[in-house]
């Protein structure tokens, strides 16, 4: 068995940057990363579209958090606030801009450089970087962690798991990490996929706008209940709706019995009799026309005879003229309030990030160490803690493997 003083488990974001922090506080003690995949970082390049969105000026305010770690998400921040995981990376070199939405990405627009740095940081500080290992299990004996991989043993006196989730198994996560927390005694919030596109039942429309964005307002309802509403780009796609406005309204659907999705597409800034009398003056100065082209100007045509078939507008190759006004007032509330059923989220493949893990009692905020066992500290997403799209996922990340890096 080969000994170590501190080993992590997991080379993903928090990983990488506990290591760091670890060595730089501990420059005398061995630090081991354990990675199953062939390179450490992976999962980091597709985040933000390939731009790494690595925080956002909002991501201390813990209403953009789900899950049961969330009330303790005030104590990680008052400890590593985003000013200082962005000095973490201004120490590394990076350089970073931020958008008008509050997104902060790299200054290069590229994930790449914060890889790099990050893996440029671990080489200088010596950190023991094994790729293609896999953790087969863990046992604790006698104050010492024992971590049995496909490879080998190792021993060491603090350990740190940091393996994310199974969201995005393409780019190699998956669960392992949790069973093996699970083993150790810590409960399990059950895991579910999240920020994800909503797959609707009713796909008969999908097809014919798959591709089509379109600003507009998103409500997320349970039967008739309303849950929460979202603002900006909706893009439809062959079964589902998809966008980030989409994205953080998938983490409530898992807990709703009778999920609908509802669109305003209304592209009169006024209200609901501005709109009626715009399409009623339509029907006059265009009534040649045939009705498959009385939303355009207003829509790309595909998604205008979607929302007219939506209405209940029946033969579509009439002319205008004959739009009856119960027919004008059918599309203004489709226009208005266009209804999706959607399905739960299932699969992991289409998921940013996951809801679920370990239950937030069990670990101490201050620290990330295990309430459980002592020595044990979790960071990342193998805590039950996931945020809205934005960077809010990425900037818990890093704090918690920043605090984990300091606690060592």
């Amino acid at each position: 068995m080969i000994k170590k003083d501190i080993i992590i488990i997991g080379g993903g974001a928090s990983g990488m940057m506990c290591a760091v922090k670890a060595k730089e506080n501990n420059p005398d003690k061995s630090v081991v990363i354990l990675e199953k995949q062939s390179k450490i970082g992976r999962k980091l390049l597709s985040t933000g579209n390939g731009r790494c969105n690595l925080s956002n000026l909002n991501a201390d305010n813990t209403d953009y958090y789900h899950g049961s770690f969330k009330d303790e998400l005030k104590t990680v921040y008052k400890k590593c606030s985003m000013v200082k995981v962005l000095e973490q990376f201004s120490n590394l070199g990076l350089s970073t801009n931020m958008d008008s939405e509050g997104r902060t990405y790299p200054f290069s627009n590229h994930a790449t450089t914060v890889l790099d740095l990050l893996r440029f940081k671990l080489e200088e500080l010596k950190v023991e970087i094994i790729q293609d290992t896999f953790v087969k299990s863990v046992e604790k004996k006698n104050n010492e962690f024992i971590v049995k991989t496909d490879k080998t043993n190792y021993g060491c006196r603090k350990l740190v798991v940091s393996t994310g989730s199974p969201a995005a198994p393409k780019l190699g996560s998956d669960k392992s990490g949790i069973e093996i927390l699970k083993k150790l005694g810590h409960k399990i919030v059950p895991l579910s996929p999240a920020l994800c596109p909503l797959e609707v039942v009713d796909k008969s429309l999908m097809p014919s706008i798959k591709g089509v964005r379109q600003k507009g307002i998103v409500s997320l309802y349970d039967g008739d209940k309303l849950i929460k509403t979202e603002g900006g780009e909706i893009q439809f796609t062959e079964n589902a709706l998809s966008g980030i406005c989409i994205f953080n309204l998938s983490s409530y659907v898992k807990d709703l019995q009778n999920p609908v999705v509802s669109l305003n597409l209304n592209f009169v800034k006024e209200n609901y009799g501005q709109l009626f009398y715009v399409l009623k003056f339509n029907r006059e100065r265009f009534k040649e026309r045939e009705i498959t082209r009385f939303l355009d100007g207003f829509y790309v045509n595909n998604l205008g005879v979607a929302i007219l078939k939506s209405a209940g507008i029946k033969k579509l190759n009439r002319k205008i003229s004959t739009l009856l006004n119960n027919e004008i007032e059918n599309i203004c509330d489709t226009i208005y309030d266009w209804k999706f059923k959607v399905k739960k989220p299932l699969d992991f493949s289409k998921a940013q990030v996951c809801s679920g893990g370990v239950l937030g009692s069990e670990i101490n905020p201050k620290t990330m160490e295990s309430r459980l066992v002592n020595n044990l500290y979790i960071c990342g997403e193998a805590v039950d803690i996931n945020g809205d799209c934005g960077g809010f996922n990425l900037n818990f990340a890093f704090a918690s493997g920043i605090i984990v890096g300091e606690s060592l």
